[in-house]
């Protein structure tokens, strides 16, 4: 109670009265408070400046570095105009960098020196430029090669890098944790029990992302996301067009097909084990992908469960994705080292389904074995 000043109304109003009174004045005190703190964090954001950090304390915050993420904000301008109400775009990207990159919460994001919003704030901000970016920056930064001469160049990296020629990217599956969602629950538990989203993953022979789905449920097996998915389209009607020789790879848990090659699960030859041995080396390249995706954004990680609708984590996924090809282009030197706890280094047989063509399934075990004898027979 408010014994030393207390007015008289107080003094002589009965208990209800005086229990009111004091009640409208600890609210009002309390809304002062959230004034005053709303005055401190415009000055101290409006006052803040994160470029003035050093490239390594600017790369260790926000992943990118300064050159990126100047370009990053001038492309989201556009987008971005008139989405985040009162909040500087410059910051709304920082605090969406620094969720991303640390996968903290966002009263903690939010109490960042450089950031200094509310959680409500913090929240707004996620939604938007991550939404900002996965709409509008996917075309420029994630796409498959589209031409023929496109095509041989992803080619002859790989030969020069792998030793395995006509190979275009390598796809694997890796899975995403996120907080029990309220429709479909059943749907998102993955085969080690927990929530999560099953994220498709090409890259190419640099880890550079070239096609990415995030939009399955956890419980989806590897080769029904890659079934539907748009790639699988491409890849067939390329095929269909003539483009015989573009291939990409992926582990037994996808079908083998004349563009997708798969590893033998029972080498009997030499050339066999040669192509299997050179088939692990080279599709290792995805798994390094995925592990330094998810160490380079720590909010994708299994332990730092994303509490969000599976639709917005979705958009979270595609954002990290972007941004990872972002951080490669701009040869940001982060030396993140990939974390390969959330990766399936040996995939299920059993829990492959039989589905497709059979007519394709069959000219992709033939088009295997011509690939073996045309290039790993001595």
């Amino acid at each position: 109670m408010y014994t030393q000043t207390q007015p008289r109304e107080l003094v002589m109003a009965g208990p209800y009265a005086q229990f009111l009174i004091v009640e409208l004045l600890r609210r009002e005190d309390q809304r002062e408070n959230i004034r005053n703190l709303r005055i401190e964090r415009r000055i101290l954001r409006d006052t803040s400046d994160p470029f003035s950090l050093n490239e390594i304390e600017f790369i260790a915050n926000f992943r990118l570095n300064k050159e990126a993420a100047r370009n990053l904000i001038n492309e989201l301008i556009p987008y971005t105009v008139h989405s985040i109400k009162n909040i500087p775009l410059s910051i709304a990207v920082f605090c969406t960098l620094s969720f991303l990159g640390h996968g903290s919460y966002q009263r903690n994001v939010g109490n960042s020196m450089f950031i200094a919003l509310s959680q409500p704030s913090v929240s707004r901000c996620i939604k938007k430029i991550t939404l900002a970016i996965a709409t509008n920056l996917m075309r420029q930064w994630i796409r498959l090669p589209q031409t023929n001469e496109q095509r041989a160049q992803y080619r002859h990296a790989f030969q020069r890098k792998y030793r395995m020629p006509n190979i275009l990217g390598a796809v694997d599956g890796t899975h995403v944790g996120i907080v029990k969602p309220q429709e479909n629950e059943n749907t998102y538990v993955n085969r080690k029990g927990y929530h999560s989203i099953n994220v498709q993953i090409i890259c190419d022979s640099t880890l550079k992302i070239i096609n990415v789905v995030a939009r399955y449920p956890g419980s989806s097996h590897d080769s029904f996301v890659w079934r539907y998915s748009r790639v699988a389209h491409v890849m067939k009607a390329n095929y269909e067009n003539g483009d015989h020789i573009s291939k990409l790879i992926g582990d037994s848990g996808y079908p083998c097909l004349p563009w997708l090659l798969v590893p033998l699960r029972n080498p009997n030859t030499p050339a066999q084990v040669r192509f299997n041995n050179t088939f692990k080396t080279t599709r290792s390249c995805v798994e390094c992908c995925i592990g330094i995706l998810k160490g380079r954004f720590r909010c994708l990680l299994k332990d730092r469960i994303l509490h969000y609708t599976p639709g917005n984590a979705s958009r979270i996924v595609m954002a990290c994705a972007i941004l990872h090809n972002i951080v490669i282009h701009y040869k940001t030197n982060d030396n993140v080292q990939p974390h390969w706890d959330d990766i399936d280094l040996q995939p299920i047989h059993h829990l492959v389904p039989e589905h497709g063509d059979l007519h394709y399934r069959n000219l992709g075990q033939l088009a295997r074995n011509q690939y073996i004898e045309n290039n790993f027979h001595i």
